[in-house]
C-alpha cells in the first residue's frame, strides 16, 4: 500500500511539473502588436545582435554570431552553411540613422582564435577621458571551455586589442557579464552542465537550481556569490553601483540585490514578469530597466532550432524603479516576429529604442511616447 501511495505521489509530482512547463511555453498566449513609434532594421548585422552595451555618448558595442553546444544539429548546419562568424560591432547612435561597423580584433594570444569566437554577453567599463574602453565579452568557443575575453578599444583606429582570456571551473555555461572595474566583473552561469546537450536540456526544463553568479577580482580570483538559482540569464548594475539586477529566464522573474563592498549580494526583491527575460540594460539617468524578453517561449525554442524557418515573438519591457526597487512594468514594444524575432536585449537612448535579438537582427524605433 505504501509503495502504491509513493508511486502515485511521484507520478502526480511529475505530471504537475510537466503541466507547469507546458503552460510556461505559452501555447495559450495571444498578444497584440504595437511599437512606440516608427521602427526600422539596422543594416549591416545579419545574424544576431545578442547583447550590447552603450556608453554615455552613444557608442554601442554589439555581439553577433552567437553559438553554443546546446543548440541543435539543424542550427549548427544553418550556422556553418551560411558562413556565420562571431564578431563585435560598433554602432554610434544618432538621430539621423547609423550603420554599424564590424570591429577588427588584434590578438597576440595563441589561446584566442577568431575562427572560434562565439560571443554572447558584453559589458563595457568606460574610460570617457581617453575613449579607450575596456570590454568584457562572454565567449563560447566550440568544444572548448567557456571563457571571458577582455578587450581594449582603440578609438583612433576603431579596433579591439585582445588583452586577456579568463577561464575557471567556476565558469560553466556562461551567459552574461557585468563589468565592475578594469579587471573585475560578475558573470552568470545559465546552466551548470556545459558539454552534453541532452543533460543541458534536462537541467533547463527540470528547473534544477544549479545556476549561479560568480565574481572575479584579480586579487581573489573566481568565487560564487549566488547559487541555487534557475536559468540565470542577464545581469546588470544600477548607475549608483549599489543594486544588482539578475534575470531568471525560466522562472520569469527579476531579482534585485544590494551589493556590498566585498561584492557579496543580498536579496532585496523578487519581481515576477510573466514573460521570459533574456537581457537588458539600466538607464543611467532614470534607473529604469529595459529588458528584451521571450513572451511565447515555444516560438523562441523553434526559432533557435531553425532560424530560417520559424519566427519568434519579441517584447521589450520597461521596469520602473524607485530607490533601486522595481515598482511598475510597461510593455514598450511587441512584435509577432515579422520585424524582429527573439528579442534579447534593449535600451533607450536619445529618444530611440534599440532592440537586439539572439540570432536575427537589430532594430531602432523612434520613441513617440513618454518613458
Amino acid at each position: 500500500m505504501y509503495r502504491r501511495i509513493a508511486a502515485v505521489s511521484i507520478i502526480l509530482f511529475a505530471l504537475q511539473h510537466i503541466i507547469r512547463i507546458i503552460y510556461s511555453l505559452g501555447y495559450h498566449l495571444q498578444f497584440y502588436q504595437h511599437y512606440p513609434g516608427a521602427c526600422y532594421e539596422v543594416n549591416g548585422i545579419d545574424f544576431g545582435a545578442g547583447d550590447f552595451d552603450i556608453t554615455q555618448d552613444g557608442m554601442t558595442f554589439i555581439t553577433s554570431g552567437w553559438n553554443m553546444n546546446i543548440f541543435s544539429d539543424s542550427f549548427q548546419d544553418y550556422y556553418h552553411k551560411n558562413d556565420i562568424t562571431g564578431a563585435i560591432y560598433l554602432l554610434r547612435v544618432s538621430g539621423n540613422g547609423s550603420t554599424p561597423m564590424k570591429l577588427d580584433i588584434i590578438s597576440r594570444d595563441a589561446l584566442f582564435k577568431l575562427d572560434s569566437f562565439r560571443p554572447r554577453g558584453i559589458s563595457v567599463y568606460p574610460n570617457m577621458s581617453t575613449g579607450k574602453h575596456i570590454l568584457f565579452v562572454v565567449n563560447h568557443p566550440p568544444k572548448e571551455v567557456n571563457r571571458v575575453e577582455k578587450f581594449e578599444f582603440d578609438p583612433l583606429n576603431s579596433v579591439l586589442h585582445h588583452i586577456k582570456s579568463y577561464t575557471s571551473d567556476k565558469l560553466r555555461l556562461v551567459y552574461d557579464i557585468q563589468a565592475l572595474g578594469e579587471d573585475s566583473f560578475y558573470a552568470t552561469n545559465i546552466l551548470y552542465e556545459n558539454k552534453v546537450r541532452f543533460f543541458m536540456i534536462l537541467e533547463l526544463f527540470s528547473l534544477m537550481p544549479w545556476s549561479s553568479v560568480v565574481h572575479y577580482k584579480e586579487e581573489t580570483g573566481f568565487h560564487d556569490v549566488l547559487t541555487g538559482l534557475t536559468s540565470t540569464s542577464g545581469i546588470f548594475l544600477s548607475g549608483c553601483g549599489t543594486y544588482v539586477y539578475v534575470l531568471l529566464c525560466m522562472s520569469s522573474e527579476v531579482r534585485v540585490y544590494t551589493r556590498h563592498k566585498d561584492h557579496t549580494l543580498v536579496l532585496q526583491q523578487v519581481y515576477p514578469l510573466l514573460s521570459h527575460p533574456d537581457n537588458g540594460l539600466v538607464d543611467p539617468v532614470t534607473g529604469d530597466l529595459y529588458i528584451g524578453t521571450h513572451p511565447i517561449a515555444y516560438q523562441f525554442i523553434n526559432h533557435l532550432d531553425r532560424p530560417n524557418k520559424f519566427k519568434a515573438a519579441s517584447q521589450v519591457l520597461q521596469l520602473r524603479t524607485k530607490d533601486g526597487l522595481i515598482v511598475a512594468v510597461t510593455e514598450l514594444f511587441y512584435d509577432d516576429g515579422d520585424l524582429i524575432s527573439g528579442s534579447s536585449t534593449a535600451v533607450v537612448y536619445n529618444k530611440s529604442l534599440i532592440v537586439g535579438s539572439t540570432v536575427d537582427k537589430l532594430i531602432l524605433c523612434q520613441l513617440n511616447i513618454p518613458v
